[in-house]
């Protein structure tokens, strides 16, 4: 059986000449789709029979495999969310994918005619201007098709396209009713828009929780790293009177980041929070950043233990020695009152440096060694990797915002065990899900032949 792969409905599967169409796909035009959510797997033909030698050879079967999940199914007045599909002149086919926030339990598919596109001047509407094959469509059930078939609209204000990505592949934000802008390219492209306060609120909500949902198909990384990268140049495009403001802004986002993480089950995350060498900036700015630091670590701790669940364990990674007694103590605190939760780790390399964590490694193995406690013989990669600040499991994926390709001697050991390395070119405080959910389904796409590099190197594979 083939290694999974995360699908969504409508997505291509393969040919009919050479695959048997299975459970949760369908046959059309010599193709084969993916009807629901979830994996996709091969399963190779039974050996075949004596008596059957002289018959055709059984091809290999192609099927999507769903996980248990809370679902619904949908009916007149339901309020949807689906994937375009594809479009012609009179008609846009979906794949409908949510229904009141939950789930299809089954295949469903819908139709969008072009008269069900806006409520006025219906005479003018073109459909290459309203939806594109791949948009995510917020729209209403008005009546039944057949057994498996919906009419949807988007006459409503509220309802229309609601994700959707450019010729360029970026994600693309509504400029009005009916336009969507690239914000890279500045290129504008027509679409028939939910309303901007909807796709920002109530909507924005449902299309993550869909893409959450997507994610978890799939396999989740066990170890994320972050480098908050671009707070102060941030600060500076947003007009603040101080890059601290900038700083703030990263530590909101932050917030926002663990959750995340927290819905799609990843359970260790560690974030270059400050660099050795940040020291040499401005008295100003380094005390601005002591001040948030000894103030956020005891936030981000009494928010977890109030919890009821103390989901989050806080560890500071990086040389205590160099920090003023007062964020000492917040660090202290924060590890001390989160260290019996056991959901989900945040490692705060703060402040670190990767060449001072590897001689701090290699001082403690000295140390030890003089102590008794290590033998000389004893001495290889796993003893020194025990003694690092940033201790395990194995960084799946690293992920540096602001358009800059470098590690800023961030994790560079952990980095070095084929950890997944992604530049993003946004600012920290404009990290979106969206870019979160492209880096994880990248990561997912290319984890098959990570784990064939790390099997070659000796290495523990993550799950697939």
């Amino acid at each position: 059986m083939s290694s999974a792969v995360v699908v969504t409905p409508g997505r291509r599967l393969g040919l009919t000449q050479e695959y048997e169409p299975g459970s949760g796909t369908y046959a059309r035009n010599g193709m084969i789709y993916a009807s629901i959510l979830g994996l996709r797997k091969t399963k190779q033909p039974s050996e075949t029979s004596q008596d059957d030698l002289s018959q055709t050879q059984e091809k290999p079967t192609i099927y999507v495999e769903r996980r248990n999940t809370k679902y619904a199914i949908p009916v007149i007045g339901s309020e949807v969310l689906a994937r375009v599909v594809r479009i012609n002149p009179r008609a846009a086919s979906v794949a409908i994918m949510m229904v009141d926030s939950a789930p299809c339990q089954e295949e469903f598919q819908g139709v969008v005619r072009v008269q069900d596109i806006r409520a006025t001047e219906k005479d003018l509407v073109q459909m290459i201007s309203s939806f594109r094959p791949g948009d995510i469509i917020r729209a209403e059930i008005i009546s039944l098709g057949d057994q498996r078939s919906y009419y949807l609209s988007t006459t409503k204000n509220e309802h229309g396209v609601v994700f959707a990505q450019s010729d360029a592949g970026n994600s693309m934000i509504p400029i009005s009713w009916e336009e969507m802008q690239d914000p890279k390219t500045q290129a504008v492209e027509k679409r028939k828009c939910a309303k901007p306060m909807s796709v920002c609120s109530f909507c924005l909500a449902k299309v993550i929780r869909l893409l959450v949902l997507i994610v978890k198909q799939g396999p989740i990384p066990g170890h994320i790293a972050f480098i908050m990268d671009g707070n102060r140049r941030y600060a500076r495009k947003s007009h603040m009177e101080k890059v601290s403001g900038g700083h703030f802004a990263g530590f909101k986002k932050l917030s926002t980041v663990l959750e995340w993480c927290k819905e799609l089950g990843i359970s260790n995350v560690s974030v270059f929070a400050f660099a050795i060498n940040n020291f040499n900036r401005s008295s100003e700015e380094v005390s601005a950043l002591m001040d948030l630091a000894e103030e956020k670590l005891i936030e981000l701790a009494n928010r977890s233990i109030s919890e009821n669940n103390r989901y989050l364990r806080i560890r500071v990674a990086g040389n205590m020695d160099l920090l003023p007694e007062r964020v000492v103590k917040s660090a202290k605190y924060a590890e001390e009152v989160t260290k019996d939760a056991n959901v989900m780790t945040l490692n705060v390399c703060f402040p670190y440096s990767a060449t001072d964590e590897i001689s701090s490694a290699i001082g403690k193995v000295v140390e030890d060694v003089e102590a008794g406690v290590l033998k000389a013989s004893s001495i290889d990669e796993s003893a020194l990797e025990k003694r690092l600040k940033i201790p395990g499991p194995d960084l799946d994926i690293l992920v540096r915002t602001s358009g800059e390709i470098r590690f800023s001697n961030y994790m560079l050991w952990q980095s070095a065990k084929m950890a997944y390395i992604q530049f993003v070119d946004v600012y920290w405080p404009e990290f979106s899900f969206f870019h979160m959910f492209k880096v994880l389904v990248s990561w997912q796409m290319a984890l098959t032949n990570i784990n064939k590099r790390k099997a070659q190197m000796g290495l523990p594979v993550a799950r697939s």
